[in-house]
C-alpha cells in the first residue's frame, strides 16, 4: 500500500514537472525571440559600418543569447509556473491531485523542485558560458565596426596599482592597450613622475610599453626622456581588463571576486561589483521566490481565471520584482548601504509575501 502511494506521488511529481517545465521553456523561448527581434532592429542601424554586415549582426545576436536567457529566466519561471499550474487548475487536475492526498505544501515543493532543476542549468550557464560569449561578442562587434573597445563612454578608464594611477584610453583586440598614462605619487601625495605610452602589449605576465615619454619634476624644471619600449610588471592583468570592459552584471561570480579583491587592495570603491556578486549569489533564492509568489494565484480565488489573466499577473509581478531590484540596488549604491541587503531584500520580500499568502489559503 505504501509502495503504491509512493509510486503515485512520483508519477504526480513527474506530471507537475512536465507541466511547469514545458510552460517555462515555451515562455522563455517567446521572450528570447521578442528580445532578439528588438535587438536586431537596433543593430540594423549599425549595419554597413566598416565590415559590420547583416551576418555579423546576426552572429553578435546569437552570441549574446545565453546572457539574455540568464536575464529573462526569472520572468519566464514566474509566468511559466502560472501558466503551467493554471492550466492544471482550469482542468480541475489540481483538485484531483489534492483529493489523491497531495497537500498544498507537497504541491508547492514539487513545483519548487522543478524550478531548482531548471535553475541549476541556468546558473551554470550564467557562470561559465554567458560571460565569455558576451565578451567575445563585444570584441567581434567592435572589430567588425572598426572600433576600439573603449571603456566608460569613450573616455577610457582609471585604475590604481599601488602608488601608480593609470589611465587607459582604449582596449584593443589581442590584449593590447592604447593611450596609456601612468602617474606615480609618493606617500606625501606629490607627483613624482608621469609616463605616456602610445600602446602596450601583455606578454609573459608583463606589459610591454611602446612609444614612451616620461616626465619627472626636478625642482621647478620638468625633465622629459623618450624611450622606444619599456617592460613593466603590474597587478592589472588581462582578466581585470575584461572586467573593466564589461558591466558588473555581465561578469561571472569568479571574475567579480577577483576584481573586488583588486579594488579593495587599492582602497577603491567596490560596491557596484559587490552588488552584482551578491545578486548572482542570491539568484537561486530569486527563482524560488518567483515560484512561491505564483502559487497563491493558482490555488486562490484567481484559480478559475483564464490564461490571459494569468499571463498579465505574471508580467506585472515580474515587472514589480525587476523594478524593486533595480531601485534597491540604486539606493544601496547612493547611500552606501550594504550590497548584501540590496541584493537579497527583493527576493526575501517576495518569498515572504508568497509564503504568507499560501498560509492564508490553508
Amino acid at each position: 500500500m505504501a509502495t503504491g502511494a509512493r509510486r503515485l506521488m512520483n508519477i504526480l511529481d513527474r506530471y507537475l514537472f512536465r507541466a511547469v517545465a514545458t510552460a517555462t521553456l515555451v515562455t522563455l523561448l517567446v521572450l528570447l525571440l521578442l528580445e532578439m527581434l528588438l535587438t536586431l532592429l537596433a543593430e540594423l542601424e549599425s549595419v554597413g559600418q566598416a565590415q559590420y554586415d547583416f551576418m555579423a549582426a546576426l552572429h553578435y545576436l546569437l552570441l549574446i543569447q545565453p546572457r539574455r536567457l540568464y536575464d529573462l529566466f526569472p520572468m519566464a519561471l514566474l509566468v511559466g509556473s502560472l501558466l503551467g499550474m493554471g492550466a492544471l487548475a482550469s482542468g480541475s487536475e489540481l483538485i484531483v491531485m489534492r483529493a489523491a492526498g497531495l497537500s498544498l505544501t507537497r504541491l508547492t515543493g514539487a513545483v519548487a523542485g522543478t524550478g531548482l532543476l531548471l535553475s541549476i542549468a541556468v546558473v551554470l550557464m550564467g557562470e561559465f558560458i554567458a560571460p565569455p560569449l558576451e565578451q567575445f561578442a563585444r570584441e567581434q562587434r567592435a572589430t567588425a565596426k572598426g572600433e576600439n573597445l573603449e571603456i566608460r563612454g569613450g573616455r577610457g578608464f582609471w585604475a590604481r596599482d599601488g602608488d601608480d594611477f593609470i589611465h587607459v584610453q582604449a582596449v584593443l583586440p589581442g590584449v593590447r592597450l592604447a593611450g596609456i598614462r601612468v602617474f606615480r605619487v609618493n606617500p606625501d601625495a606629490r607627483l613624482e613622475w608621469a609616463t605616456h605610452a602610445e600602446s602596450a602589449r601583455y606578454q609573459e605576465g608583463r606589459w610591454q610599453l611602446e612609444g614612451i615619454s616620461r616626465s619627472r619634476l626636478e625642482g621647478v624644471a620638468v625633465l622629459t626622456e623618450y624611450l622606444p619600449s619599456l617592460t613593466v610588471a603590474s597587478a592589472i592583468s588581462p582578466q581585470i581588463l575584461d572586467v573593466l570592459a564589461a558591466r558588473p552584471d555581465d561578469l561571472s561570480f569568479r571574475d567579480l571576486r577577483v576584481y573586488i579583491d583588486y579594488l579593495e587592495r587599492n582602497g577603491l570603491d567596490a560596491q557596484s561589483y559587490q552588488l552584482a556578486m551578491w545578486r548572482k549569489a542570491f539568484a537561486p533564492l530569486a527563482y524560488l521566490a518567483m515560484l512561491v509568489i505564483a502559487m497563491p494565484f493558482v490555488f486562490g480565488p484567481q484559480r478559475a481565471s483564464g490564461a490571459g489573466q494569468r499571463l498579465l499577473i505574471g508580467l506585472m509581478l515580474g515587472l514589480a520584482f525587476f523594478l524593486m531590484n533595480y531601485l534597491l540596488g540604486n539606493v544601496v549604491l547612493l547611500y552606501g548601504y550594504s550590497p548584501l541587503v540590496g541584493a537579497s531584500l527583493p527576493s526575501l520580500l517576495f518569498l515572504g509575501a508568497g509564503f504568507y499568502a499560501l498560509r492564508r489559503l490553508r
